[in-house]
């Protein structure tokens, strides 16, 4: 066999490889196109509930994010995760309204991750410089079964009035302007 021969077979084989490989991708991915895109948000704007009632451990361990302590004031509460970058970017959305609105309006975030991840969380707060308590979610409210109800889109985000009851929830990334507007409207 000559040296050309065998370039032209070496050739023909890697031909075929990519032929077969493009079929196999066009194939496997077939059915992706018609699926709905799980990151686009659902919004819930909600009637005022009756007032909540809620307890959920501090990561520092100290102490509770409570509906009895933020009484008093409109309060924000982001849902989120350490692995989501949405998560990251509303929990810095939500700093940037702390720094506008402090004194006015109370903020928190409530992870939607299991205890053992605590050391986690933490490096997620204080990485991103939090202004606001960090608490951990529950089973229950992890499950959709908590006072807030299904928050399993991460970031979900709502808002309460001065008397801790719901009066707005959006399940997907919030801006730092829909939730000042829902806030002016209080």
């Amino acid at each position: 066999m000559s040296r050309g021969s065998a370039r032209r077979g070496v050739s023909e084989i890697i031909s075929r490889g990519a032929r077969i490989f493009s079929i196999a991708l066009a194939a496997s991915t077939a059915g992706c196109a018609s699926e709905p895109p799980r990151s686009q948000p659902v919004f819930a704007s909600v009637a005022r509930s009756a007032p909540l009632h809620f307890q959920y451990p501090l990561i520092d361990g100290r102490s509770f994010l409570t509906a009895d302590a933020l009484r008093g004031r409109p309060t924000v509460i982001g849902f989120l995760t350490t692995y989501d970058i949405a998560s990251q970017a509303q929990a810095r959305f939500l700093n940037g309204i702390v720094r506008r609105l402090a004194g006015r309006v109370q903020f928190a975030a409530i992870m939607l991750e299991r205890a053992e991840n605590r050391p986690l969380i933490i490096a997620f707060r204080d990485g991103l410089d939090l202004g606001y308590p960090v608490a951990m979610g529950d089973a229950d409210l992890i499950s959709g079964e908590g006072p807030f109800g299904d928050v399993h889109v991460v970031p979900s985000t709502v808002v309460l009035d001065a008397q801790a009851r719901l009066v707005w929830k959006k399940l997907g990334l919030a801006s730092e302007e829909e939730i000042e507007k829902v806030l002016k409207d209080l």
